[in-house]
Order: structure tokens, then sequence, then C-alpha cells
């Protein structure tokens, strides 16, 4: 039995639904969604988003890279290698990840963001301040904001793959696997929820199961009915919406793909599902490997493939669901790598790195900031973002509140987790 169907099978036979306490009530579908896509270890820009090439460094210390500057090439403004290193085996060139095929494709509603200071080594450190806008613990990230902004009270507002997702307690984040929760969720009485209907094995029969059922509301309404101080009231509400209040659960199994893919790309089918049936407001996408401190080029090269090749499905799927209007997605790592290569043919940490947007409220086909031979930040004109001598270096804070206002994020948590870096226009 769907969940939708049991529900109405409880109204229909009088058994009831629980009504829940202090007037609450659903908030309304979200307008916008949000897309943070983590590349775990720290990502080279220079590989492929802020291309450098096999240029000599004025150190010595050189090269940045081992592929050719000559292989530098462009689509629109986006500057990107189309080639890789001689010395590694390729990714596969029919691959959507391929430098080749991605950056054609993508670039019209890619914006680039080079240059931006991360003002530490740290991996903890790099990603809290990446994903938050501070370097110091506590804060909440971005995507946490923003669905205490919008649904506060959902259950699944936000869902998290990994990397960086402190709340602050503000909501509490759906740590997921893979889809195959969502089918346990929805069909909570079946033995193989990911079968067709005809072919599931429910563990009762729906009689059965509905008595189940009755029996727990009916001592969760005991527990609401003795209830007198506000928070208990309060989480006794949300317990009941969770487990009563219609979740379009069902939906979202509707909405997936027959077979859900593995690693990044199924992490962007079940996101983007999530935003479809109004149940997620955000979402965190995680891919770790980049901590490349050995073999850096073919290391870096494959996940580099992946990663694009999932940002490449996730958009894919964001066009197919209809949403390429409403939901916004940001790409970054916890840091960037050296200019340099050490004596395991490796990169190692490095303070620079570089984000990559798309979606709702971002203007594409731009790239801002940037870096000199050395991948030492340069600073930005605050008003016209064009690289300007004794401007103003880029951090996660100025990434971090232009999104809160892209978002309108609420007032009062803007200001209890407060950044203080003017505000710069990046996405518009």
């Amino acid at each position: 039995m769907y969940r939708r169907q049991f529900l109405s099978y409880l109204a229909k036979s009088s058994l009831g639904l629980l009504v829940p306490v202090s007037g609450a009530v659903r908030a309304a579908e979200p307008e916008r969604f949000w897309v943070m896509v983590n590349a775990g270890g720290g990502w080279d820009p220079t590989y492929f988003i802020d291309p450098k090439g096999d240029r000599n460094r004025l150190d010595g210390r050189g090269p940045v890279n081992n592929y050719s500057v000559n292989a530098i090439t462009s689509a629109g403004n986006i500057a990107f290698p189309s080639s890789y290193p001689p010395s590694i085996d390729p990714p596969d060139a029919n691959s959507p990840g391929h430098f080749a095929n991605f950056f054609p494709k993508h670039a019209e509603h890619l914006l680039v963001v080079n240059g931006i200071d991360t003002q530490t080594n740290n991996h903890d450190a790099g990603s809290r301040f990446v994903w938050s806008g501070k370097i110091e613990a506590g804060y909440p990230s971005f995507a946490a904001l923003a669905a205490a902004t919008s649904a506060p009270m959902e259950a699944l507002a936000y869902i998290s793959n990994g990397g960086y997702d402190n709340t602050a307690s503000l909501v509490a984040p759906a740590r997921i696997g893979d889809g195959d929760v969502f089918q346990l969720l929805a069909y909570p009485n079946a033995a193989r929820p990911w079968e067709t209907e005809e072919r599931r094995s429910p563990y009762f029969p729906d009689s059965i199961y509905g008595e189940i059922e009755r029996a727990r509301n009916e001592r969760l309404q005991r527990q609401i009915g003795n209830s007198r101080l506000p928070l208990q009231q309060t989480q006794l509400n949300e317990l009941v919406m969770a487990r009563t209040g219609d979740n379009n659960l069902n939906r979202l199994v509707a909405l997936l793909p027959d077979n859900v893919s593995s690693g990044l790309e199924g992490q962007a089918e079940v996101a983007v599902a999530a935003f479809a049936s109004g149940i997620a407001v955000s979402a965190n996408l995680h891919m770790g490997g980049f901590d490349t401190h050995g073999n850096h080029d073919q290391n870096h090269a494959n996940r580099l493939t992946q990663l694009l090749s999932g940002i490449d499905r996730l958009w894919d799927e964001i066009q197919r669901s209809g949403l390429q209007d409403r939901v916004t997605v940001v790409v970054g790592s916890d840091f960037g790598r050296t200019p340099f290569y050490n004596d395991g043919r490796g990169k190692d940490h490095w303070n620079v790195t570089s984000i990559m947007a798309m979606g709702a409220g971002v203007r594409g086909n731009r790239v801002v900031g940037g870096t000199d031979d050395h991948v030492e930040a340069l600073t930005v004109n605050p008003q016209t973002l064009l690289l300007e001598p004794g401007g103003v270096t880029l951090t996660p804070e100025h990434v971090h509140v232009a999104l809160r206002r892209m978002a309108g994020i609420d007032s009062q948590l803007d200001a209890r987790f407060g950044i203080d870096a003017g505000a710069l226009n990046l996405f518009a």
C-alpha cells in the first residue's frame, strides 16, 4: 500500500489522522532549491578552470602543470585545457566529464570565480570556510541556512551525502546513502520496496498493518495530551508531522529513475527528485579523492572527469524536471593545490582555490577573479569585479554574503551567524 493510500484509508475508516498541536501547518512548497557539490580533499583549479599549463615559474619550482600551455583553449569566456598531460592514461573522450565535452556544453550558464583565498591548508578549516563562509567552528553551512529559512519544520528539507553539513541545530540534515532509503521510507510495510507494486511483498496484510499504525498513533496522541511543556509539545508536533504528514515520499520515489545510478550521478538523481517532489530545499553532493599528494596528474584527471560527469547529470536532471530557473548549483573544495609538484609527482595543500556556479540567479559565461603564475590571488575592483591592483582579495566570506543575499536568508539567522565581508555582486 502506498503511503498516501494508507493515510486515505485511515481517514475513510474513521481511524482518523492525528491533528498537530499548537496549530502548526506545513510550509508551502519551496520556490528555490540549492545544491552544494563538494570535491573533498582539495582540488587543483589550475588543472581545469584556472589553467596555467607548463610555463616555467619565476622561482624555478615549476612548471605549474604538466600539460602544454598550447592546450589551453576556451568555450565562450571559460578557459580550460583541451587535452591532458601526455604521461597519463587519459579519460574516456566520450565521457560527459571530459573537459572537451563538459565546458563547451555548459559554458553559457557557468560562472567561475578564481583566486579565492581560504587562508588555510587544513582540511577541516578549509571545508568549513568554503561551505559556511566562516573559518571559525560552529557556523552552519549555507545549505542549512537555506533550508532553515524556507522549510524549518520539514524532516527532509536538507539532505546530505557528505561534506560540511553542520546545521547549528537549525534543521536536521537527512544523511542518505543512496536512493533505496526513500523506498524504505515510502513503503515501510514492504519487504522489497524497490520492486514494482505488484512484486512488493508486505510484512503484514493491510488490515493488520493498519491496526499497528492505529496503536502507534493512539500512543502518540496520549503523549501529546499529557504534554504541558512548550518545548515538549513542539517536539511531539514535529514527530507527528514526520510520521503522518504527507511528505510526498511516494511522489519522490516515482520521480526517481528505475535504476538509480551510483556515485555522484546517483546523488544528483535523488536530489533533483527530492526537489521536484517538494520535500527538500537543499542538498549536499559529495565526492572525495582530490587529496592527490602522489601521482597527481592521473588521479586528478580521473576524479575531475567523474566530478564533471556528475555535474553534467545533475544539470540534465534539473532541466528534465523543468527546474533550471529554480535550482542554484555551487561547486567547490577545501582549498587548492600547490603550483608545483612534490617528489612523489603529487601536489600538496595550497590556500588559493576556485568555485563554479550555475543555475538560477547565476549569470553564466563569466570568470571573476584570477591568480598569477605563482597561483597567488589577484585582487578585484569591488564594483566592476575586474582585476585591479590594490583591490579586494576574494575569500569564501564574499561568496557567502552574495549567496545569502540571493537566497533571501532570514534576517535573524543572517545576523546570528554574521559575516563581515563587504557585499560583492558575484553571481548576477
